[in-house]
């Protein structure tokens, strides 16, 4: 599920983007959510109850809180969201970049680039997707994404690891060695011993804590805060890519 959401004060714009967006990704074997808001202030203040986006399309002038600001607030707290930024002024562009937006598009150009831009991501995020973990024994298994683990935990002379995801916690009688095996180096992060944390579903970091998505919060062993703080900055470094 790729959950895309929609900021613009204007209802007609709003409408004007949902409909290529949900045009462009009929034709992908996607599945994707679509939520629209008429401002930052309401699509913050709905992140809690309807859960994270994978993209962000807003308008950057905007009565109240503009797209800019929001964009601020969205890359200390979410920084592995891709934002883009559409206006019908070119001047925003160098701003834009600093707040490492993913793309920058202007009105008059909305046809014509939205369409390519939403796809390729959709496909990217999807393809994201399509690794996993299956956890479970006997009658019940469940399909975790890599993606939509938050973070990883095993207690000292525990059977099981315990991933705590979107949907809640599931646990896998394995070791943690076992299971960093296959998680990527360059997303997932050993914290402290038994713990290890998806570094894109980081909201911020203070001194040796990690504010996660979802409310959670991770220590950092003192010896591995440096290297932790590294990691954290490559990673949100590369959102891009």
């Amino acid at each position: 599920m790729i959950r895309i959401s929609i900021v613009d004060d204007e209802e007609i714009i709003r409408e004007k983007i949902s409909a290529l967006v949900s045009e462009t990704l009929a034709t992908e074997p996607v599945e994707a959510e679509i939520r629209t808001y008429p401002d930052g202030e309401r699509f913050l203040g709905a992140s809690g109850t309807d859960g994270p986006s994978d993209i962000l399309l807003a308008d950057i002038q905007m009565a109240g809180m503009d797209g800019m600001e929001l964009g601020r607030k969205i890359r200390r707290d979410n920084p592995g969201m891709y934002i883009i930024f559409i206006t019908s002024y070119e001047q925003y562009a160098a701003e834009s970049y600093r707040i490492e937006a993913y793309q920058y598009i202007l009105k008059q150009d909305l046809e014509a680039r939205l369409p390519g831009v939403i796809r390729d991501l959709a496909r990217k995020i999807a393809d994201q997707e399509q690794e996993y973990r299956i956890v479970g024994s006997g009658a019940e298994k469940v399909k975790i994404p890599y993606r939509d683990i938050i973070y990883l935990y095993k207690s000292k002379g525990a059977k099981y690891v315990n991933y705590v995801t979107d949907d809640g916690i599931r646990r896998e009688r394995t070791s943690m060695e076992a299971v960093l095996k296959e998680l990527d180096p360059g997303i997932f992060v050993p914290v402290e011993r038994g713990y290890v944390v998806n570094m894109k579903r980081i909201r911020r970091i203070s001194g040796d804590t990690l504010y996660l998505e979802k409310g959670y919060e991770v220590q950092v062993s003192r010896a591995r805060l440096p290297k932790v703080k590294q990691e954290i900055s490559r990673c949100w470094g590369g959102r891009r890519s």
